[in-house]
């Protein structure tokens, strides 16, 4: 696989763009300073950890298929 067929395939990845839509809106209520630097941060840390098992979680069960 390519590196242009890999970034389309993330691009159409429902999970990218749940991810990217999460770090908008902690950066949205960073700068409105509705959360603090310390909280902005957990958020983050949170959608990375979601996203990173949501892709383990897809790569296992295609592992699994023969």
């Amino acid at each position: 696989m390519t590196f242009l067929e890999q970034m389309q395939k993330i691009l159409r990845s429902r999970k990218f763009w749940v991810l990217a839509a999460a770090v908008l809106a902690t950066l949205a209520a960073y700068m409105t300073q509705e959360i603090d630097v310390w909280q902005a941060l957990q958020a983050l840390l949170a959608a990375l950890a979601v996203y990173s098992t949501g892709i383990a979680i897809e790569d296992n069960g295609y592992g699994s298929r023969k």
